[in-house]
């Protein structure tokens, strides 16, 4: 709770300046210095919360994020997901419905060029992915392909939703994991949370979406388990000093 009330509270402080450029931004009508700039707000959030948890980031190989035309698979964990996730890969997400219950967060996410899909019916459906081709015309997207919160540092089922649609579309994923956030589950302080890229994987080399599935699945496990015992023997060596 301590984390949240300060990221809140650093919408008018440190991140404020970038708060009253984007909503200038905004008003005028220039897109891409709006989302800019919120984009970089995100970042000074993250920033924060790493100082105030004294957190250790690690990021243990080559992470180039596609600039756009790419969704980004990556495992989804708790609430702690969103400042790290943001300083790491600065893009935005490609959320559902659930973030419009918490006002703000789904505010700000869209000022930084996130959308949410509504798959409640065929029709929001259709217009939510014309939504997205248009959207990766400019930039890749964050998507949690497990769809929740998983509480936990297994990969879960990846839901059919988002992998449907990267295959039907055509739309190449770049997967990434992260590993150490179930931390803060269990104490506030000194945490050290890792990501590892796992490369860019083209949906035309499958002959069907289940097999996309299946391939996304298998990677995110078996690559999820070697980052976690990277992560272990980091955690040590922060016992150790």
């Amino acid at each position: 709770m301590k984390v949240y009330l300060r990221i809140t509270l650093l919408v008018f402080g440190k991140a404020f300046p970038y708060l009253v450029r984007g909503v200038y931004h905004a008003i005028t009508g220039n897109t891409e210095k709006r989302i800019k700039e919120f984009l970089a707000g995100t970042k000074i959030w993250a920033l924060d919360v790493q100082n105030i948890t004294k957190t250790k980031v690690l990021v243990l190989n080559e992470f180039t994020v596609p600039e756009k035309g790419h969704m980004i698979f990556l495992n989804h964990v708790n609430e702690m997901d969103f400042p790290y996730d943001c300083y790491v890969i600065r893009k935005p997400f490609l959320a559902n419905q659930v973030i419009k219950k918490a006002w703000f967060a789904y505010w700000w996410m869209t000022a930084m060029g996130s959308q949410v899909f509504d798959n409640s019916k065929a029709m929001s459906i259709a217009v939510s992915v014309k939504s997205l081709i248009e959207g990766l015309k400019t930039t890749s997207y964050i998507v949690y392909p497990e769809g929740k919160n998983t509480y936990s540092e297994e990969i879960h089922p990846i839901k059919k939703g988002m992998v449907k649609i990267a295959f039907d579309q055509k739309i190449p994923v770049f997967v990434a994991l992260k590993s150490g956030i179930t931390t803060y589950q269990e104490y506030q302080k000194g945490n050290v949370v890792g990501y590892l890229a796992l490369g860019i994987h083209d949906p035309k080399d499958f002959s069907n979406w289940e097999a996309f599935q299946d391939h996304i699945y298998n990677l995110m496990h078996s690559k999820k388990r070697e980052l976690d015992e990277m992560m272990e023997i980091e955690r040590k060596k922060i016992q150790t000093v």
